[in-house]
């Protein structure tokens, strides 16, 4: 009764004082959670504003410039983008699925057939996700040296990839160590299948030492009583390995697929720098069998001087790395509904 008085007594007090019109007091801002959150706002100011004018803004503008038939000669960038092609503003979009006929007409063939050769190169992620896992379940053993063999798989994952694509351009070309061993020709007068394949041995070996690190910190947060649970019961460490740990660290392999394969379309500096002859304009380079999809997108940017054109392709590129994203996600969702 007494508790209910008091609530009462509270509840009268309170309307007594809005009646009056006086204003309750305010409360203290707390100064030691607005300094920490400054300074929070200012370490990630300088990401926040690079991502914004660098990634959102600049996508934005390049959509824009995708509807003109701006080619960076007469008139400015700002201009442009306030123009719609003379012929349609989806014209450079509608290019992309014409062929060309008698060196008039759109660009499939170019289009298509650089996408290919990137698709190919997208043969690396699978393999390098493998040979990553079988390092990362030996070095997460109780091994001696193990913290060293982590710091050398690592070392071509910080090494610039100019420095390594000279490297294997040297190693890979005739009379190279790599050939003469193998006594094959990879570069220069090799088939095609044997030029994308030295760029896959290239890609799969810079980008196996972030894998392991990845997948090692993965393996060490298993719950071992599981694990020790199933040997108990008599499981091998083949059926541990599997049932126990496959799936605990699913949630890494599923980011190291992701991310690789955004990259994977995004391929160009590899191929450009061991082949090195991406000197002409579009066509002339997508006619090259090794060339990717972003190496004819540089052609077109750089040699034909079609900067509405070059966006078009860049927009068809992002659209396809969403959809491929979006894809793996759909069925990593479908995976945990089952």
């Amino acid at each position: 009764m007494e508790d209910n008085n008091i609530s009462v007594v509270s509840g009268s007090a309170d309307v007594a004082i809005a009646s009056e019109g006086v204003t309750p007091p305010k409360k203290k801002i707390n100064k030691a959670k607005l300094h920490e959150n400054l300074w929070g706002w200012a370490f990630v100011a300088l990401l926040v504003i690079g991502t914004t004018v660098f990634v959102y803004i600049s996508f934005i503008m390049s959509v824009m410039l995708s509807f003109t038939d701006y080619t960076g000669r007469g008139g400015t960038f700002w201009e442009a983008l306030g123009t719609i092609h003379p012929d349609g503003a989806f014209t450079w979009y509608k290019e992309m699925f014409k062929p060309e006929v008698m060196g008039v007409g759109g660009d499939a063939q170019y289009v298509w057939g650089t996408m290919l050769s990137t698709c190919f190169y997208l043969i690396g992620i699978p393999i390098g996700m493998v040979l990553a896992l079988f390092f990362s379940v030996l070095m997460s053993r109780d091994i001696k040296f193990s913290g060293t063999f982590r710091v050398i798989y690592y070392i071509p994952t910080v090494s610039s990839t100019v420095s390594i694509s000279l490297m294997w351009s040297n190693l890979f070309a005739q009379g190279g160590l790599i050939a003469e061993m193998l006594d094959m020709v990879f570069l220069a007068g090799a088939t095609t299948l044997a030029q994308r394949s030295c760029i896959i041995i290239l890609t799969v070996w810079k980008g196996l030492g972030g894998t392991i690190v990845l997948f090692v910190a993965g393996l060490n947060g298993v719950n071992e009583s599981h694990c020790e649970a199933a040997d108990i019961d008599g499981a091998n460490a083949w059926q541990i390995f599997w049932h126990i740990k496959m799936p605990q660290i699913y949630p890494t392999i599923f980011y190291v697929l992701v991310t690789s394969v955004i990259g994977g379309m995004q391929i160009y500096a590899e191929p450009a720098l061991v082949f090195g002859d991406w000197g002409g304009a579009g066509g002339s380079i997508a006619t090259k069998d090794n060339t990717p999809f972003v190496g004819y997108i540089y052609g077109v940017f750089n040699a034909d001087h079609e900067w509405a054109h070059a966006s078009a392709l860049g927009i068809v590129l992002a659209i396809i790395i969403f959809i491929l994203t979006l894809v793996q996600f759909a069925l990593d969702s479908r995976r945990d509904k089952e």
